[in-house]
């Protein structure tokens, strides 16, 4: 700040200079970013789902032949958004009969770290799902999505981005419009989405 002839003039000195040296610093090509690994093709094991419904089943009874059939397309992965994990871990009928599925047919459960931000949630995530870590990559996608679709659903757009690395997956959901926004987005096939 500087004063002249009583007037006050307010520069910005400090973060121009800030702004520089970090322009600077990207320019000399010094960014670090973690990179995605590679996907490993390994067995898929679906034993904590399993092991998760049948505390399930104990707790609320088994799950009726009507309410257990359901049509589903072949995939992947079966990513639980938050609601999703929220229903199953309240022992919804159509979120156990869909993982379910899932264990029957070998499918990985999956949930993504943004799971972990809800305590209530992240206790099912980690019981009944592998927890998918966010990369810059996938972050960026979600943001691609977001401006696609126009929509603000920062944490749906996350969910669908992992999903569109796993396809053919299924993202199991009660917010089946806003996600479907997302996946049409994508301009991807081999993403379906499930209602609760």
């Amino acid at each position: 700040m500087a004063t002249t002839n009583g007037r006050i003039y307010i520069t910005y000195e400090r973060e121009r200079n800030t702004l520089r040296s970090i322009l600077s610093f990207f320019s000399r090509g010094q960014r670090v970013e973690i990179e995605e690994p590679k996907p490993i093709a390994h067995p898929v094991d679906v034993s904590k789902a399993e092991h998760f419904l049948a505390a399930l089943t104990v707790k609320h009874g088994p799950i009726a032949a009507g309410d257990a059939s359901i049509a589903t397309e072949a995939a992947s992965a079966l990513l639980l958004d938050g609601p999703a994990l929220l229903a199953l871990a309240a022992g919804n009928v159509r979120a156990r009969a869909y993982v379910g599925w899932a264990v029957r047919s070998n499918t990985r459960v999956v949930a993504p770290a943004t799971s972990f931000l809800d305590p209530a949630v992240a206790s099912v995530a980690a019981a009944v799902a592998d927890v998918l870590p966010i990369y810059a990559s996938t972050a960026e996608l979600a943001a691609t999505l977001l401006s696609r679709s126009r929509l603000s659903l920062p944490f749906d757009a996350l969910s669908v981005a992992l999903a569109s690395k796993l396809r053919p997956a299924a993202i199991l959901t009660r917010d089946v419009a806003g996600i479907g926004a997302l996946v049409r987005a994508t301009n991807q096939t081999g993403i379906s989405v499930f209602p609760l």
